[in-house]
């Protein structure tokens, strides 16, 4: 999954109210943001892999413990990295978001505010520059 370096990705579920929130936190780091609403478009297995890869942690550090699916269905289960990814793409609630990923940068928003952390500081706009 490539992404322009010049645009902000926000990987969230937009039936969560923080996770609005930090949408509009994106809004306000760069001109262009990429939405990806995982209510309405689940990430395939190689998305989450790459995302994975971005965010440089393991399957089990995105999995919401908190989310309602999880405690009904996954808790007390231990399940393989694919299994996880799979899990993931048919319920995609199992998902923690917000994430947001600004160039090389990548974050899990514990709230809508972390969102901010993805700006180097320079402000909307020099991150949209060529």
């Amino acid at each position: 999954m490539e992404w322009n370096p010049k645009e902000v990705v926000i990987i969230y579920n937009f039936e969560e109210r923080g996770n609005r929130e930090a949408l509009a936190y994106a809004k306000q780091i760069a001109q262009h943001v990429n939405e990806i609403d995982i209510s309405k478009t689940p990430l395939n297995e190689r998305q989450m892999a790459q995302l994975l890869d971005n965010l440089g942690v393991s399957v089990e550090d995105v999995i919401d413990r908190r989310a309602d699916i999880y405690k009904d269905k996954y808790d007390d289960v231990n399940l393989s990295v694919e299994d996880w990814l799979q899990a993931i793409r048919h319920n995609p609630e199992l998902l923690r978001t917000p994430i947001g990923i600004l160039g090389n940068r990548a974050i899990i928003c514990e709230s809508p505010g972390d969102m901010l952390k993805l700006d180097d500081g320079q402000g909307f706009d020099q991150n949209m520059k060529t």
